[in-house]
């Protein structure tokens, strides 16, 4: 099973049961954490544009309501879409530059859902 179809399942079986416990929630944002990942540290054209779409991700997280499981969720698939575009394009420096602009808005406007998302950071304290 390829990597990205290895997550379908999980996300399937959240939205089917409708689930609202926030566990769920939970491995659905370390999901797009993981996704979000790229690796290479060269420069893309792309970059100012990636950083910019991955602050504005972020901050449609961060500005529904945290109660609200489902339009949680819609939040975070909208950015794995928008972050999917630079991984369609074969640019991983763009994926980059997503992924560190989408963390560094989170880690800034809304520390408690950063660590819930990425409590990997956490650890590393």
């Amino acid at each position: 099973m390829a990597p990205s179809n290895y997550f379908v399942p999980i996300i399937s079986n959240f939205v089917a049961k409708e689930n609202h416990d926030m566990r769920y929630l939970v491995h659905l944002l370390l999901i797009l954490a993981v996704m979000l990942g790229g690796c290479g540290e060269k420069k893309s054209p792309l970059d100012a544009e990636a950083r910019d779409s991955g602050m504005r991700a972020a901050a449609a997280l961060v500005a529904v309501d945290h109660t609200d499981t489902m339009s949680m969720e819609r939040a975070v698939m909208d950015a794995k879409a928008k972050q999917s575009i630079y991984a369609l394009k074969r640019d991983s420096a763009a994926v980059r530059a997503f992924d560190e602009a989408f963390r560094s808005y989170l880690k800034e406007k809304d520390r408690p859902l950063y660590d819930a998302i990425f409590p990997e950071d956490i650890k590393k304290k």
